[in-house]
């Protein structure tokens, strides 16, 4: 299967005036947000930052991995290597609300700028602020991405925009777009979001998202797990992906035939059966009381000097450890909460992977791989939720 890194190293030196900007274009950009970089780039290219985070020592462990690989390739690849940065802008704020905000600004052409927008990192501020985003409309974060959109679309106000991003970014790309002013809507030509969460009905009813909506597009991979989070009334693409499930929410990981991405049939079983999971626990412990226990167990990690994910994870017996400590520093109410909602969403996803799927009907669903032709989810966050209605169609088939 061929990746969106093959498509640098065979399309990598074929400018933009030859070859319009894509949606693998876009991906790569939006990976690239995850860079270690401040405001010290602005005004150099995006090769010459990979030429120097090459020679830094903490890269070469890395060199194996697909952000090593893109470092590599950016410099030889002037299509993207040669994009100028005009902004790169990094907060991580536990106050007033928990704030991991990256987001990059590049120039394609004279009359084009592209805002990638970062997905969530390692830290547990940023995870933190993902938990609130399953059970809160909206999180301080995406109106901190729509007040970013507004400061460039006014610093470069003869430009089109784009906006990217992965994960996270991607919910923030087109919730920015939903919420700024009419005026810089119609200058951003499309926000594209891969694999991000969706949207809760809230959201996506407002008059400035619907507003919007034509100009937003999504892509998730066959096993979506992240992006199968809440509901997409946006036109959403189902990519095709050889890669283990857990290792699908890379783009990098995706198949790209030439110029866009390779559609998969569509979702696969196993993604249904997690979202099906994700929204029985969406709709069984009050948001309010998640809100409370969540809130609670990021501040005994605190407490603990918890402040990296890797804290967790990097070795599995010292992270059972501290995790377990941080649930015995609660409250017993709390604890016992926690557990129910860990429960909840283990007992869920177990019971549907060992029930027959005929049972549940998921291979007997329509197979979809463009919402804007039929719909790709079935089941939806909101309990009495109307159908969504399918976005505009459109003509153009290059994904």
């Amino acid at each position: 299967m061929s990746n969106s890194l093959d498509y640098l190293r065979w399309r990598g030196d074929l400018p933009f005036t030859e070859k319009p900007f894509n949606s693998v274009d876009a991906s790569l950009l939006a990976s690239l947000a995850y860079l270690p970089a401040d405001n010290s780039v602005v005004n150099h290219t995006l090769g010459e930052l990979a030429k120097k985070l090459q020679s830094l020592p903490s890269f070469q462990h890395q060199m194996h991995s697909e952000t090593a690989a893109e470092i590599l390739l950016l410099a030889e690849s002037p299509r993207i290597g040669e994009m100028k940065i005009l902004d790169w802008t990094t907060r991580l704020e536990k106050e007033p609300h928990p704030l991991q905000f990256s987001a990059a600004t590049f120039i394609i052409d004279d009359n084009t700028i592209v805002i990638a927008f970062r997905g969530t990192d390692g830290s547990m501020i940023g995870w933190k602020e993902d938990m609130r985003m399953n059970y809160l409309p909206e999180i301080y974060g995406q109106n901190v991405a729509a007040e970013y959109l507004t400061t460039i679309a006014k610093q470069f106000s003869d430009k089109r925009i784009y906006l990217v991003g992965h994960s996270k970014g991607g919910n923030f790309a087109q919730y920015a777009l939903s919420a700024v002013d009419a005026n810089i809507q119609k200058r951003v030509i499309k926000a594209i979001n891969f694999d991000g969460p969706g949207f809760f009905r809230k959201v996506y009813t407002s008059d400035g998202f619907k507003r919007a909506l034509p100009q937003m597009k999504t892509y998730i991979p066959q096993g979506s797990i992240f992006g199968a989070m809440l509901d997409h009334p946006e036109q959403t693409l189902v990519v095709k992906s050889t890669a283990p499930m857990r290792n699908q929410h890379d783009p990098r990981r995706w198949s790209v035939a030439r110029d866009s991405f390779t559609l998969a049939e569509g979702l696969s079983a196993g993604s249904r059966v997690i979202r099906h999971a994700l929204i029985n626990f969406n709709n069984s412990i009050p948001k309010e009381r998640r809100g409370e226990a969540f809130a609670d167990l990021f501040e005994a990690f605190e407490n603990m000097d918890i402040n990296e994910l890797h804290q967790l994870t990097n070795n599995k017996l010292v992270g059972t450890y501290r995790l377990s400590r941080a649930l015995l520093a609660l409250e017993p109410q709390e604890r016992k909460l926690l557990t129910k909602i860990f429960t909840s969403i283990w007992v869920s996803y177990k019971n549907n992977m060992t029930l027959p799927l005929m049972a549940n009907n998921y291979e007997l669903y329509p197979k979809s791989n463009d919402s804007a032709v039929a719909p790709i989810f079935y089941e939806f966050y909101d309990s009495d939720h109307p159908q969504l209605e399918l976005p505009i169609k459109v003509k153009n088939k290059n994904h």
